[in-house]
């Protein structure tokens, strides 16, 4: 295992059935996430809504990473949950990133979501990705963000976060 997956996983939080803020990037970091890599993506959290794995606040997939927030169903833990999802994505996007000199990254990087203040900030920050980065004038203009696929979206927010 290389030294940068072990410390992706050093502080892995395995059985908590709560919310994440979770992203996952392509390594080399590059424009390696075509329209329908992304849209792949897009078709992955559609399952894992249908399939009531997880209750989804907000998402974007950009060139190179994606972001979720989300809070993962009775029964799932977030290393089931994220080897399922990548499976799935990994499967059908892997042969487009190698023929652009790319991967999946190892593991990924998650935070749990504690207060509602941090729920509000990080749904934001997803969401407003793609205007930071100068591929989009508003969000919903991005193509593969949970500003246009409003229909799979939690709202309102099911749980409280601790004060």
């Amino acid at each position: 295992m290389r030294p940068h997956s072990r410390n992706l996983r050093l502080h892995r939080l395995k059985d908590r059935a709560d919310t994440f803020f979770v992203t996952k990037c392509v390594q080399p970091r590059g424009e390696a996430l075509t329209g329908e890599s992304r849209k792949v993506v897009c078709e992955a959290f559609r399952y894992a809504i249908a399939n009531k794995r997880i209750k989804l606040a907000a998402f974007v997939v950009m060139p190179d990473h994606w972001h979720g927030l989300f809070a993962l169903a009775e029964g799932w833990t977030l290393p089931r949950f994220m080897h399922a999802f990548m499976s799935f994505v990994a499967g059908k996007t892997c042969t487009g990133l190698a023929a652009r000199g790319c991967a999946w990254q190892d593991g990924y990087y998650e935070t749990l979501i504690r207060t509602a203040k941090q729920f509000e900030y990080v749904g934001d920050y997803i969401e407003w990705n793609p205007v930071r980065k100068g591929l989009a004038k508003t969000p919903e203009q991005w193509d593969a963000t949970s500003r246009r696929e409003q229909d799979i979206i939690t709202h309102p927010w099911p749980w409280d976060f601790e004060s």
